[in-house]
C-alpha cells in the first residue's frame, strides 16, 4: 500500500466569545495549525494528514467544540510520499 501526503485548509466559523477556547483545543488536535482569524472569529487552518479519513475525521472533530458554528473545507491536496531506498 502506498503512503500519501495530505494538505487541507479551513475556515472554522465560531462564536467570538468562544474564540480562545477553540483556539486551545485546535493546539492538540495533531496535524492542525492555526493561521489567523481568530479576531473576527473566522479561524484560517490547516491539516496535515496521512490519510483522508483523518481530514474527515478530525474536520469531524473541529464541528463538535462548543461554539463552532461551522467548519468548511476550503482546500484538500494529496501526494504519494516517495519511498527512500
Amino acid at each position: 500500500m502506498s503512503r500519501e501526503f495530505h494538505i487541507s485548509s479551513l475556515v472554522v466559523h465560531s462564536r467570538p466569545d468562544r474564540v480562545p477556547a477553540i483556539v486551545e483545543s485546535l493546539a492538540s488536535i495533531e496535524g492542525a495549525e492555526l493561521h489567523g482569524g481568530a479576531d473576527a472569529g473566522k479561524l484560517i487552518v490547516t491539516l496535515e494528514t496521512e490519510t483522508e479519513a483523518q481530514v474527515v475525521e478530525r474536520i469531524n472533530a473541529i464541528q463538535l467544540h462548543d461554539g463552532v458554528l461551522a467548519a468548511t473545507l476550503v482546500f484538500h491536496h494529496f501526494e504519494p510520499v516517495q519511498e527512500r531506498e
